[in-house]
């Protein structure tokens, strides 16, 4: 039996561009401090307002340029399903995502992110954890896409590179 599949396309995520000025200032002021109570809660707050904000192709182009690679993903049926989830900002969140695709119907769960290089906080340290929170409650495997090989990534670069100066010489 070949086995369902469902992948989870991880990106970073963006604060909607039309977020008040104000209100994203505070964010990153209270993100970086040691918070009292009440701050912390002025924080979850306004933690609350930026990922539930309303998302639209003008105020957040990051979401809408990794969703259209997902549907991309999903026009290839090569998976049951796909999702996205995203580190920051932006919703569902990375834990949401696994608890849908755990009460799904596919077999196995992939998790691939669009941060390809080593170094990052979120690729080498967050999805992993969460991912080992989900395991305590998803009876599915799950498999991590990374690290991504440098020369898989090189070539794919390479290729990028070849078509954009195919695109911008032969004029």
């Amino acid at each position: 039996m070949v086995p369902r599949v469902g992948l989870i396309l991880v990106g970073h995520g963006e604060p909607p561009r039309d977020l008040p000025r104000h209100t994203i200032r505070k964010y990153f002021e209270l993100l970086e401090k040691r918070r009292t109570e009440e701050e912390d809660k002025l924080f979850q707050r306004l933690e609350e307002e930026i990922v539930n904000r309303q998302r639209t192709p003008e105020n957040d182009p990051y979401f809408y340029g990794l969703v259209a690679v997902a549907e991309e993903l999903k026009r290839l049926q090569r998976f049951k399903q796909v999702w996205v989830a995203f580190n920051e900002f932006c919703r569902p969140t990375l834990l949401e995502a696994l608890r849908e695709a755990c009460e799904s119907e596919v077999d196995v769960i992939v998790v691939a992110t669009v941060m390809l290089t080593r170094g990052g906080h979120h690729s080498e340290e967050e999805i992993p954890s969460t991912i080992e929170q989900a395991k305590t409650f998803c009876k599915k495997p799950i498999i991590y896409v990374w690290p991504i090989d440098p020369t898989d990534f090189a070539q794919f670069l390479l290729s990028q590179v070849e078509k954009a100066l195919t695109r911008n010489l032969s004029a």
